[in-house]
């Protein structure tokens, strides 16, 4: 143990006195306290406060990402190439805590960068008062069910290619699945949308003077532009829609306003679970229930949220450190360089890739193969490329505890002590 805490010492200070650590807090600082007045919003406090985040926060945190993977390939590759490594090992020191002290103290200096940009945006004044919310989705049926049902349909239709027929089964399944988010629910004038969000009326009755809301994100036909009206309603509690024009809408949800006698057709639910929408516009709308629906539960404060998404940010940045070092520990530093930003470009291009390739069906050999290399690129780098909270945070939705505390457990310990291990074997193995 002491020979860990000595080598994290050591990294630590050679941080400091390489003069990086300042430089990122400086250029963090800057960008943070310059970027309101470099990006025009729309206007509203809203938009700025999203701005702030995504551009500011997100910038800050983009730029420690690869500060991070830049400093830790070159933390063992350096000093193995300049023979200086071998002298640290005959202290004695294992290789286990060499890869282990440097990436802690990697994640300590990006924790100590990071905190500076969150606490600029905790004592901010556009965000005194504001407090996040919890957010559900209703309760439908995984993208992988829905695509078993409508296989059959799908390959008994006329209208259905003979090259789709002619495809591999399990191909046909991940393509029907992979539309099934950008399923559209059409809801015609005076007709009425349901969703059912299980334990929505417990949490009422336990919960008396909260008042949840509603955020439903509109399309109509062709994309044009056109009033929304209609109403909402959901266990006891009434919000109306007005005059929304295909845009994020947050619907207040009052428990007086249906105990008073308010009107529209989606007053009259059957199931205490169910939320409903009523159109009561002169035009159809259509939404995606499994994007465009949202139930809003008020939570706690900004600041509360702030922190849990800093302990995921620091989370990710520690697993970025810890890939970083294990490429250093078994390549050249040019080289691990390289293949490190290879393998950060590929995971946040995998999705759009995947999405927007051409050949969906995958019928060239050397593309499927390329195809099955980038999805799997994108399932290890998920926690980096999905469990990143600026989304949540500048839309103000929770960054849950339980969500922050996996980040910790698994980004954090589980999967750097894994690293380490790796690392470790290939120092030994270089020694040989």
């Amino acid at each position: 143990m002491n020979s860990l805490w000595r080598i994290f010492w050591l990294e630590l200070t050679s941080l400091v006195r390489s003069w990086t650590v300042l430089m990122l807090l400086a250029a963090s600082l800057a960008w943070m306290f310059a970027m309101p007045r470099l990006v025009t919003g729309d206007g509203t406090a809203e938009g700025f406060r999203e701005l702030f985040v995504s551009y500011g926060l997100g910038g800050v945190f983009t730029l420690l990402v690869i500060a991070i993977l830049a400093s830790a390939t070159g933390s063992i590759a350096s000093e193995r190439e300049a023979k200086r490594l071998q002298l640290t090992e005959v202290r004695p020191v294992s290789a286990f805590a060499i890869a282990w002290g440097r990436m802690l103290a990697l994640a300590a200096v990006a924790a100590f960068v990071l905190a500076f940009p969150c606490a600029v945006l905790v004592c901010s004044q556009e965000y005194r008062g504001i407090k996040c919310s919890h957010v559900f989705r209703p309760q439908l049926e995984s993208p992988e069910e829905e695509a078993a049902k409508m296989y059959d349909a799908f390959m008994a239709d006329p209208d259905t290619s003979p090259a789709i027929k002619r495809a591999r089964k399990s191909t046909i399944l991940r393509i029907l699945a992979q539309r099934a988010k950008d399923h559209y629910q059409t809801v015609h004038t005076n007709s009425v949308a349901s969703w059912n969000f299980p334990g929505f009326a417990e949490w009422a009755k336990a919960n008396p003077s909260v008042e949840p809301s509603m955020r439903l994100r509109f399309a109509t036909d062709f994309s044009q532009h056109s009033d929304v009206r209609g109403s909402v309603s959901a266990s006891g509690f009434l919000g109306t829609v007005s005059n929304v024009t295909q845009t994020a809408v947050v619907i207040p949800m009052r428990r007086e306003a249906l105990a008073s006698g308010g009107t529209g057709a989606a007053t009259t639910n059957a199931a205490a679970d169910v939320v409903s929408f009523a159109n009561t516009g002169g035009n159809a709308v259509m939404l995606r229930p499994r994007q465009d629906v949202e139930l809003l539960i008020p939570a706690d404060a900004f600041a509360w949220n702030v922190l849990r998404s800093y302990v995921v940010m620091v989370a990710v940045l520690m697993l970025v450190a810890a890939v970083g070092v294990f490429l250093g520990a078994g390549l050249s530093r040019p080289v691990a360089l390289f293949v490190a930003f290879v393998l950060l470009i590929v995971s946040e291009m995998s999705p759009s890739v995947i999405d927007q390739y051409p050949d969906q069906l995958e019928s060239d050999t050397v593309d499927r193969i390329g195809l099955a290399m980038t999805r799997a690129v994108g399932r290890m780098s998920k926690p980096v490329s999905e469990l990143s909270p600026i989304s949540p945070l500048a839309d103000n939705d929770c960054v849950e505890a339980r969500d922050a505390a996996w980040a910790f457990a698994v980004d954090f310990c589980a999967l750097p002590v894994a690293f380490a291990l790796l690392s470790a074997f290939l120092l030994r193995r270089k020694q040989e």
